[in-house]
């Protein structure tokens, strides 16, 4: 199986524990300088290491090879013990960017492994209820959410975007404008969750267009947002065909942007902007651990009308409309245009997720606490 995920979402320690309850193992981590040197002068070295464990074991083999996109060419030697050890060898392969797999034309075991994504803390997993201001200011990285020293919180988001961001993101991208780079990983934290204006962003960062959607093509392909196109499926209103791009952690975001001292005022559009993008993330992560096959959208007319999600299960399904309020108590009023949608696809269901304490429904549309809502999505999914 492959395990991708962004950098300190906790890859390595939560399968390292779950190997540790096995027999039969053997862990590579390529972060290790050694390692890495020598499987990068000779990959055979680690065919023969595997086979010769793989012949000594009675039963199956379970290895473990941490951050794989490091060096993509051990893939064919995978590929090689698989087809050798059917049913033997047991391989588990993280990574924080399939970038560099895909660049490198590597063996990607295609039919041969299951893939997963992996997230940060999830809200099945912490009570985000409880911390949900700590959530919206500095995100659900493991490390993060567990400290309670906010200073301590602060430099660690810090360091991720300087030393993770900026750093290796460049490098493993061979971007060669570091300081226009830089400049858009900016601007990109402030466009974070509206339709992309890619020429503006690339006048403010001193690069091309085309340059910038290369940019936020490597931000998804390594794992640290998603990108989220425009609904198209419209005979009535013209939409917006630009895409949305959602960072896959607020405190990524405020860390971008400078923001993560400034306070989190529960009626301010920044906190909206904010609890948004939590909950976006929400559906993101349920929907790939639940296994649901659907895909998301976001729907814009060009006159201002905007529906934050619209989800589908395929091309011909009826579609699900998410409007996302962070408020206590949103009204009808606060969400019309899930009625305007509704006139125009009479089978769709809409619904708010919002911070409402229980249910209620107001003129066909369902009012939601918005943990419970995930919950719904996923059961219309199913």
């Amino acid at each position: 199986m492959f395990v991708l995920g962004p950098r300190a979402t906790g890859k390595s320690y939560y399968l390292k524990s779950v190997f540790s309850r096995l027999e039969n193992v053997f862990v590579i981590d390529l972060l290790s300088r050694a390692s890495y040197q020598r499987y990068l002068k000779e990959p055979g070295r680690f065919y023969d290491e595997v086979k010769a464990r793989a012949e000594a074991s009675v039963g199956k083999l379970y290895i473990l090879v941490d951050e794989i996109q490091l060096l993509p060419d051990l893939l064919f030697e995978v590929h090689r013990l698989i087809e050798e050890f059917k049913g033997k060898c047991i391989f588990a392969l993280t990574g924080s960017s399939a970038r560099k797999i895909k660049r490198n034309e590597s063996d990607l075991l295609a039919g041969r492994a299951l893939g997963f994504k992996f997230f940060p803390f999830t809200s099945r997993e912490v009570n985000f209820a409880s911390n949900l201001d700590k959530v919206l200011q500095f995100g659900s990285l493991p490390e993060v959410f567990l400290e309670s020293d906010e200073s301590i919180v602060v430099e660690i988001l810090r360091t991720y975007t300087e030393k993770y961001l900026r750093e290796e993101i460049q490098q493993e991208s061979l971007v060669r404008n570091l300081s226009g780079f830089s400049r858009f990983l900016e601007l990109a934290a402030f466009a974070n969750g509206e339709p992309l204006n890619y020429s503006k962003i690339a006048r403010a960062a001193g690069v091309s267009s085309d340059t910038v959607k290369e940019y936020y093509q490597i931000l998804e392909d390594t794992l640290l947002g998603t990108l989220v196109p425009a609904w198209e499926f419209s005979v009535r209103k013209q939409l917006t065909k630009a895409p949305k791009f959602y960072f896959f952690d607020t405190g990524i975001v405020n860390s971008l942007k400078g923001e993560l001292l400034a306070e989190v005022r529960s009626s301010s559009y920044r906190y909206g902007r904010l609890f948004e993008t939590m909950v976006v993330n929400e559906l993101f992560r349920t929907a790939e651990t639940d296994r649901l096959p659907c895909r998301f959208y976001h729907y814009r007319t060009n006159h201002g009308q905007e529906i934050d999600l619209i989800i589908q299960k395929n091309i011909a399904s009826e579609p699900i409309a998410v409007e996302i309020k962070s408020s206590t108590s949103p009204s009808f009023s606060d969400v019309k245009q899930l009625a305007g949608f509704k006139d125009e696809h009479p089978d769709s269901t809409c619904l708010v997720l919002c911070n409402t304490p229980n249910q209620y429904n107001e003129q066909g549309i369902a009012f939601y606490p918005w943990k419970t809502g995930l919950e719904v999505i996923s059961g219309l999914l199913t």
